[in-house]
């Protein structure tokens, strides 16, 4: 197996325990194999972010040019609840948006919770260790317990992950007063720092304290990564 088709293995999930292990250890002693390693993890979180809003757009097409016909009583009886049920909810969701500040309308049209590309053979029933337990949780929506688990990954070595994932854990708990301080610990030397920089502006949008917001921006906005297209905009629209 050539170094791409390992590196592709390993983000996949698909090598045994003691083969991940290997390639773990393989990793901390070659410098290259770690380069290429960020790398790849940062290109598959490229692919993903957009295929989400080509999704995104996909459902919004057909949302719009798709137009129900009542041919029948029943269905037109379905028609008239579903639509009903449309007025209630862009009711609700007008009211909703309506009585958020500003950093909270920007929160809420631009986060999403960022993939695991850390460990991913952690969905395998075979894995173990704090590490695999930490990213199972947090690929299983359990936040708390996740967070948990990174609290304690923080203190090792090269822990600059798991400072990423904890910060997005208690964004998605809520609780951006604690995520924006563990976000702002990375290194601005971390390969995650312009990641970090992005959850922690989105924390300063939800407490709606924008200048802070847009400062930590600005550095997401500065170097290539997953989120430094959808920055600029933003900075553009703050300005």
């Amino acid at each position: 197996m050539d170094q791409e088709e390992l590196i592709n293995a390993y983000l996949e999930g698909t090598l045994s325990p003691e083969d991940q292990k290997l390639f773990e250890n393989l990793v901390e002693q070659n410098p290259e194999y770690r380069a290429e390693l960020e790398v790849q993890r940062k290109l598959k979180a490229v692919i993903s972010l957009s295929e989400r809003e080509s999704l995104r757009g996909f459902l919004e097409n057909i949302e719009s040019s798709t137009k129900p016909r009542a041919t029948t009583s029943l269905k037109s009886w379905l028609y008239s609840a579903s639509a009903a049920c449309l007025v209630v909810m862009a009711g609700y969701f007008l009211w909703t948006t309506l009585s958020m500040s500003p950093g909270e309308k920007l929160y809420a049209r631009h986060y999403e919770t960022y993939p695991n590309l850390v460990a991913p053979s952690s969905r395998g029933e075979s894995s173990s260790g704090m590490k695999a337990e930490a990213f199972l949780a947090y690929d299983n929506g359990d936040f708390a317990k996740a967070a948990g688990f990174f609290e304690q990954l923080q203190a090792q070595p090269n822990s600059d992950f798991a400072l990423l994932y904890l910060g997005i854990c208690q964004l998605e708990l809520g609780r951006p007063e604690k995520a924006i301080p563990i976000l702002n610990r990375i290194s601005s030397k971390s390969e995650s720092k312009e990641i970090a920089s992005w959850y922690e502006a989105l924390g300063y949008f939800k407490l709606n304290m924008l200048d802070k917001g847009k400062a930590a921006l600005q550095v997401t906005a500065a170097k290539p990564n997953p989120f430094q297209n959808e920055s600029q905009e933003i900075l553009k629209t703050l300005k």
